[in-house]
């Protein structure tokens, strides 16, 4: 191919996970034309994910046969760091775990179905603006393409190559997290086990996802430099507790757990985790990256119409996903500064107290793994009811020295701080 020849297209996304292969299949049904370069030899693999999801994310992803499903729970126990156990139960299914990998080849292909074109084993290396146009160098084990289109979507991930061109580098907070497969030598769990505690993972938690045959998902996170360590400890504590494993796969990520403050560009857009779009209490994207995937596609498809694709129109993307999703992903954000705040101490009277039959009630009826923010208020107002003076002690917590802080962060996220302290203190009026 000779060096002024392009491979033309009207939006060329990069990353072939959820959120861009969604990007993908709606671009594509609107009848754009559509490039997704893929670094990776095949679509899902390596895979970094827990592969928990939400029954709507199926239902999204335009799936309805169970064949997908590896198991589904009604129920998750978290075991407190020194003691305490409770149970999240719900009437209704609430989680599935998929196969992950399986998950975003269906997503890949029907993309490809509805027109779009996935270039495997191709990295993106290069970006420019010539004339309206993003131009694109990609590269293979054989060699170099180029690429032109008018629309630029970054989907590769969390280390997002398309964010550091955009300049929104460093934006957004993430973690570190290992997770392994094994094969327990007896069925001893069917249940989501979460384990929480600044001991065992500080600033976020370890879990368990059964997947059906003895086989399960052990998973960890946290703020440190010794997670290897720690999950090291993790395993064994597994061991005592559940019994003895085969290890199968091991590997290591990471998650973004704030989001970003900029997912709209001159001629471009950040969808998934290169946009930091994922819950900071539980670190799951898949849900949110392929609506976000959805409206980035919805926003291009309106801007073709109108010939103009500067941020000043390109902007309804970021608008209309914060009105959609940024009051959730807030309290999210704010209901883990708190939990970062807590000692084991109280970690383990908050698991205690959720035990409690009004406490279970309300998790019951309103507990949905992918609106956390809806047992906010309810979860709050039990809590001066029943619980007042663990209510008033993290409330002294966050209103001493690290009120200023937890101001700042507010601030930054456009939380009103007086209306979640409230004039006694309180967490919320």
């Amino acid at each position: 191919m000779k060096r002024t020849d392009y491979t033309e297209v009207d939006a060329l996304i990069v990353g072939a996970g959820p959120a861009g292969s969604m990007a993908a299949y709606s671009l594509a049904k609107g009848g754009a034309r559509v490039v997704v370069l893929e670094e990776h030899e095949q679509v899902g693999a390596p895979c970094h994910c827990a592969g928990l999801v939400s029954p709507r994310t199926l239902v999204l992803a335009g799936i309805s046969d169970s064949d997908r499903v590896l198991h589904s729970f009604h129920r998750a126990r978290i075991w407190g760091p020194k003691g305490s156990v409770t149970w999240l139960e719900s009437n209704e299914v609430q989680a599935l775990a998929i196969d992950r990998t399986e998950f975003d080849r269906y997503l890949a292909e029907r993309a490809m179905e509805a027109g779009a074109r996935i270039w495997l084993g191709m990295r993106a290396e290069s970006f420019e603006r010539v004339n309206g146009d993003v131009h694109v160098m990609a590269i293979n084990g054989k060699g170099r393409e180029r690429l032109k289109a008018p629309i630029l979507i970054g989907a590769d991930g969390v280390r997002s190559h398309v964010a550091r061109w955009f300049d929104a580098t460093g934006d957004g907070e993430t973690l570190p997290m290992m997770k392994a497969d094994v094969s327990f030598d007896r069925v001893v769990t069917d249940d989501i086990e979460i384990f929480v505690g600044n001991r065992i993972a500080p600033g976020w938690f370890g879990w368990i996802i059964p997947i059906g045959n003895g086989v399960a998902r052990l998973g960890l996170g946290g703020y440190g430099r010794d997670l290897r360590r720690r999950f090291s400890d993790f395993l064994d504590l597994a061991r005592r507790r559940f019994g003895s494993f085969t290890l199968l796969d091991q590997r290591g990520w990471f998650i973004p757990v704030r989001p970003a403050s900029q997912i709209s560009f001159d001629h471009g857009f950040l969808i998934g985790d290169a946009a930091r779009q994922a819950k900071p209490s539980s670190g799951g994207g898949i849900y949110m990256g392929m609506r976000a995937g959805m409206l980035a596609a919805e926003t291009a498809l309106e801007a073709f119409g109108s010939g103009n694709l500067e941020y000043e129109t390109l902007c309804r993307y970021e608008e209309t996903w914060l009105e959609q999703e940024g009051d959730e992903l807030r309290y999210n954000h704010w209901l883990r500064s708190i939990y970062n705040r807590m000692s084991d101490d109280e970690i383990d009277q908050l698991v205690s107290l959720c035990n409690r039959p009004w406490a279970r009630l309300l998790i019951r009826r309103l507990g949905d793994i992918d609106f956390a923010s809806k047992l906010f208020k309810p979860i709050h107002l039990a809590l001066e009811m029943f619980a007042p003076r663990l209510l008033e002690k993290l409330s002294e917590k966050l209103r001493g020295s690290n009120r200023s802080s937890m101001q700042q962060e507010l601030s930054a996220l456009e939380i009103d701080p007086d209306s979640l302290f409230g004039e006694g203190g309180s967490w919320a009026r």
